[in-house]
C-alpha cells in the first residue's frame, strides 16, 4: 500500500494540543462507542430531569465541533443528529487515550491516519481478529506514532523555508517507518513459540492457559497469512541482514 506522507501532514497540519473537559471527553467516548446521536443522549438526560447536564451536553458538542474533533454524519428521524470522529478527533484519541474500542480501527479504516500508520502493515481482517494482547501493542504503536507526529508538526510549523518543511516531512516519514519496523520486530519476537508458551497469564487454571495459548497461536497463523505484515517482515529482514553483514565484515577487517 502506497503511503503519501505529504498528504498525511497536510491533513493534520493545523492540529493543536488541546485539553477537554470531563463532559467533552464523555461525549467523545460515546461517539467512540457508537452512541453518536446527540438527540438520543440528551433526551435520556432530559427525561431524568437534569437540565444542567442537558445543557452541558450540548455545549460540549458545540466545542468538539469547534475544535474539529467531531462532525455531523447525518440527520435522521425525529431530529436525531449523528456524529462521527474527524481526523483531528482520531488523532486526539490515538495520542491521548490508552484504550478505545477495537471497532474504531475498522470503522475509520479509510481515514488518512489509519491508512498511513496501520493499514500499510496489516490487512483489515487481521485487525478485526486481533487478540487483546496484539491490540494492546497496536494501541501503544499508534500512540507513539501520533506523539512523534505532533513533535514533528511543531518543528514544521516553525520552519520558514519550504526546503526546511520538506526536510521535516521526510524526517517524520523516517520516524514513522522506524516505529513500524520496531512494531514488526516486536510482534515477531512476541509470537515466537517459546514466548507464546512463556507469556501465559499467571493463573492456576490449566484450561485457561490452554485457551490463551490457542488464541495466540491462531493469531500467529493469521499474521503469517497477512501479506502486508509479511511484506513488513521481509523488509525488516532484508535491512537487518544487510546491516549485519556490513558490521560483521568491518569487525573482521580489524
Amino acid at each position: 500500500m502506497h503511503v503519501n506522507y505529504s498528504t498525511f501532514v497536510s491533513e493534520i497540519f493545523d492540529y493543536k494540543r488541546i485539553e477537554l473537559s470531563g463532559t467533552e471527553k464523555s461525549f467523545l467516548l460515546k461517539i467512540m462507542s457508537g452512541h453518536s446521536s446527540a438527540s438520543k443522549i440528551t433526551s435520556y438526560i432530559k427525561s431524568r430531569r437534569q437540565p444542567t447536564a442537558y445543557k452541558n451536553e450540548y455545549v460540549a458538542v458545540g466545542r468538539l465541533q469547534e475544535l474539529n474533533l467531531i462532525e455531523e454524519e447525518g440527520k435522521f428521524l425525529r431530529g436525531a443528529i449523528y456524529y462521527k470522529l474527524t481526523t483531528f478527533g482520531l488523532f486526539y484519541i490515538f495520542s491521548r487515550m490508552s484504550s478505545y474500542p477495537p471497532k474504531l480501527l475498522t470503522r475509520y479504516q479509510d481515514n488518512i491516519l489509519l491508512k498511513t500508520l496501520l493499514y500499510p502493515y496489516f490487512e483489515t481482517d487481521t485487525i478485526k481478529s486481533s487478540t487483546a494482547r496484539l491490540y494492546s501493542i497496536i494501541i501503544q504503536y499508534l500512540r507513539q506514532c501520533c506523539q512523534t507526529t505532533l513533535c514533528r508538526l511543531e518543528e514544521i510549523k516553525t520552519a520558514i523555508k519550504s526546503g526546511d518543511r520538506e526536510r521535516h516531512v521526510k524526517g517524520l516519514q523516517s520516524d514513522l517507518e522506524w516505529h513500524a519496523r520496531i512494531l514488526g520486530f516486536r510482534l515477531t519476537i512476541m509470537y515466537n513459540e517459546s514466548n507464546i508458551l512463556g507469556s501465559n497469564p499467571d493463573v492456576a487454571n490449566d484450561d485457561t492457559k490452554v485457551v490463551f495459548y490457542e488464541l495466540e497461536s491462531t493469531m500467529k497463523m493469521l499474521l503469517s497469512k497477512d501479506n502486508r505484515f509479511i511484506n513488513l517482515l521481509n523488509s525488516i529482514e532484508k535491512e537487518f541482514l544487510e546491516g549485519y553483514k556490513e558490521i560483521s565484515n568491518n569487525d573482521n577487517i580489524r
